[in-house]
């Protein structure tokens, strides 16, 4: 666990709003996605998760935590008296003027209620090269969201920087001469001239009836925020087929294993080839800091792992040190590695002769296809980041 360098006592704040504002307006600053708050048996531990690493911000003891958690309820309106129950609510602050959106949830555990606030601003990218991709790939993924038809993915854990990647595809594709609609859950940004729609249980509408929804609205392009069972699968790619263009997300390794993923969930095989424009995967992983980045020498399961993956010897390697300019982590902002499948005839072949994992990585690689853990390693090549870092974020990504 990284902690910020000092943990400040909250207990001794003059009340719960102050204790709030507080820790709300330094998470802010900190570029904080995340604040959750975490009783234990003695105290309560507030951490912000920065730049996808949790860090412990401060503590306060549990008489105080009370108030606080009283406080985050009224702030969204949740029923201040319950406290078995699990709530959920959105909280609008306003911090130095600029509007924030924070999506609260509050659940009863051993010892209180925990509560976890995930901070939504408007994405600060709107680009695909302020994304941190190039100017080739850029233009490889207009392509193929361009056209009027067709299913294009997104693939990457959750943290990966999916919802990022897609606002910026659907601010390319809104010209103001197509419908786009979007289902998620829940809408996290507002978007001008899009028209998104909420599901969930709460709702009583899930990802599959919000699609067969809205495809009677006269959709040109439908954004579906996960594929994650077998009926929006299916609706999704039949959506895909006739006459819409389809964007969604889903959970996997890397776009080889999202596309297993698709067939896994037992969608028509024929289908799916034919529906598939493209799959792009993703990953964030944390930038060194400029300001105290320094040499090191890798450890010896570290060399072994460089060379495994190079089939050469580490060298000129880089890490952070500590300073107040990273909050003594090292590392400050964070940089996207992709990769991106585009489907043509020798893969659509594949995918009809039930080809495995294993040929579909045989055939890309005759392709010169630019798989992620490479660009990964050339970003720690070229110091941006760090070997232990690619290790932290790309091992799983084969």
């Amino acid at each position: 666990m990284e902690t910020t360098g000092t943990v400040f006592n909250l207990s001794g704040m003059s009340s719960p709003v102050v204790i709030v504002d507080q820790v709300i307006a330094e998470a802010i600053k900190t570029g904080a996605s995340d604040i959750l708050l975490e009783p234990e048996e003695k105290s309560v531990k507030v951490r912000f998760r920065v730049d996808g690493v949790l860090q412990t911000y401060g503590e306060m003891v549990h008489g105080a935590y009370e108030q606080v958690v009283s406080r985050i309820k009224v702030l969204g309106n949740m029923d201040v008296t319950e406290s078995r129950k699990p709530q959920e609510a959105k909280i609008r602050v306003d911090i130095e003027g600029h509007p924030y959106v924070l999506r609260a949830a509050i659940v009863s555990t051993n010892f209180g209620q925990m509560a976890a606030l995930r901070v939504l601003d408007v994405p600060r990218y709107s680009d695909f090269l302020q994304l941190g991709m190039g100017v080739e790939l850029a233009d490889r993924i207009k392509k193929n969201i361009s056209g009027r038809y067709g299913l294009f993915l997104v693939c990457g854990p959750t943290g990966a920087g999916k919802t990022t990647t897609v606002h910026a595809c659907l601010r390319y594709l809104n010209d103001g001469e197509v419908n786009v609609m979007t289902i998620e859950n829940p809408v996290e940004y507002v978007m001008p001239g899009i028209n998104q729609i909420e599901v969930g249980e709460g709702i009583g509408m899930d990802f599959a009836s919000g699609l067969r929804l809205i495809l009677r609205m006269n959709p040109d392009i439908v954004f579906v925020g996960e594929i994650r069972d077998v009926e929006t699968a299916k609706i999704a790619i039949q959506a895909s087929l006739t006459g819409h263009l389809v964007i969604s997300t889903v959970h996997a390794r890397n776009s080889v294993g999202a596309l297993f993923r698709l067939l896994d969930l037992g969608v028509d095989r024929y289908m799916a080839n034919y529906a598939l424009r493209a799959i792009l995967s993703q990953r964030l992983m944390r930038r060194i800091c400029e300001n105290c980045r320094q040499e090191y020498v890798p450890t010896e399961a570290e060399e072994e792992f460089y060379s495994r993956e190079t089939g050469k010897k580490p060298v000129n390697q880089f890490t952070g040190g500590k300073c107040d300019t990273c909050q003594q982590t090292g590392f400050k902002g964070r940089v996207g590695v992709f990769e991106l499948l585009e489907m043509d005839d020798d893969l659509r072949e594949l995918v009809i002769s039930r080809a495995g994992e294993s040929q579909f990585r045989e055939k890309l690689a005759g392709k010169n296809y630019k798989a992620m853990n490479g660009e990964g390693m050339a970003l720690v090549d070229s110091g941006v980041t760090s070997l232990r870092e690619f290790i932290r974020t790309m091992e799983d990504a084969r």
